[in-house]
């Protein structure tokens, strides 16, 4: 048909026509099944695993004695899984100190599996622990495993104050008793704590002749042993070897609560290393009269230690060295040679001078 217009004479009409047009029902769904299908297709292509337990909860965690948990990651994908542990925000690390996790990452092939294992150590004076991991995918989503469990009180990780208000074995003592001590709210019973003088009795007694006595290393066993003879005030005679209760006593000293030479004196023990009335006056006036004793009995069984020197083969400067780093331990372990050499030269003036001048009566 020819359509015309004329100026003079306008001419209109009316048309009939199909045309097509879009059903938004259809249109909808047919949209949202290819979306579906999409996201599938995204999905079998993204790292996927499993965990067998997101809740990790150990047994009675004590010192020094650990614990193992195995957890299994198993790839349900289709592509190689890479993961991670990561640490979360404002952490320096992935876990905490007292956890290890091996291995903290790899790759998992599509169908394979990966064993973890969750070892527990604890050095430090905790009544609870608790950890959120974060397992990280690369590529893929990040999963949450919750790692708890309840901790035993040690002499070990307890603090020289408290030790000396304690009326009887930790382990035996109730919970007010505990807080009384831990407070300074009860009065002191011991010039030192009784854990210290059992070990450095015995090893006055029958150690003194013993070569090598704090170079060599003792079975673990001996050492949990002992631990638990201190904790639970045995009335056996004390296990293990006599190497073995040297090494308890390092122990002892490595990981009370605080250092028996407090963190705040450490400088100037170091700057007073060269002289002994320096060092005099910082252990006569400086420090707390509890950490004064310990120093002080400790230093002059030492020297009971060097009088048999030809029998035991050891000698002052070695000595010096060993519990210098140990007395004045940092807080963070400091491998600085001067200030190692300070340590050493500080406990050295205690070995070879007579330390009772320094002890004051009890008033």
């Amino acid at each position: 048909m020819e359509l015309k217009i004329s100026d003079h004479k306008p001419v209109s009409a009316l048309f009939k026509s199909e045309i097509c047009v879009v059903d938004q029902n259809k249109y909808r769904k047919v949209h949202e099944e290819l979306l579906k299908k999409m996201d599938k297709l995204e999905n079998e292509f993204l790292p996927q695993v499993t965990v067998d337990q997101t809740e990790v909860m150990f047994d009675m965690v004590k010192f020094r004695e650990p614990q193992y948990r195995d957890i299994i990651i198993a790839n349900t994908g289709q592509v190689l899984a890479e993961f991670e542990f990561i640490k979360k925000l404002d952490d320096v690390s992935y876990c905490k100190e007292w956890l290890s996790i091996t291995p903290f990452s790899g790759c998992i092939r599509p169908g394979e599996k990966c064993d973890l294992r969750l070892q527990i150590n604890l050095e430090q004076p905790l009544e609870k622990i608790y950890d959120i991991l974060v397992l990280h995918l690369i590529g893929g989503k990040d999963m949450f495993i919750t790692v708890s469990g309840e901790c035993q009180r040690s002499c070990f990780t307890t603090s020289i104050a408290t030790l000396c208000r304690c009326p009887v074995p930790l382990l035996q003592l109730t919970s007010d008793q505990l807080k009384h001590a831990e407070n300074q709210q009860s009065p002191v019973l011991y010039s030192v704590p009784r854990e210290l003088w059992l070990l450095i009795d015995h090893l006055y007694r029958n150690g003194l002749k013993t070569r090598e006595l704090f170079e060599s290393i003792a079975l673990h066993e001996e050492i949990i042993r002992i631990r638990d003879w201190l904790d639970t005030g045995s009335l056996d005679p004390i296990p293990g070897s006599i190497h073995a209760v040297a090494e308890a006593l390092l122990l002892f000293l490595s990981y009370t609560r605080d250092p028996v030479i407090p963190y705040h004196l450490h400088d100037a023990c170091i700057a007073a290393a060269s002289n002994y009335q320096s060092c005099k006056q910082i252990v006569l006036q400086k420090m707390p009269d509890l950490d004064r004793n310990v120093f002080l009995y400790l230093c002059m069984f030492l020297q009971e230690l060097l009088k048999y020197s030809n029998e035991n083969g050891t000698d002052a400067k070695t000595l010096a060295t060993v519990f210098g780093d140990i007395l004045l331990r940092d807080p963070i372990r400091n491998s600085r040679p001067q200030a190692n050499r300070g340590k050493a030269s500080f406990i050295y003036h205690f070995l070879i001078n007579d330390p009772s001048t320094l002890i004051i009566p009890n008033k």
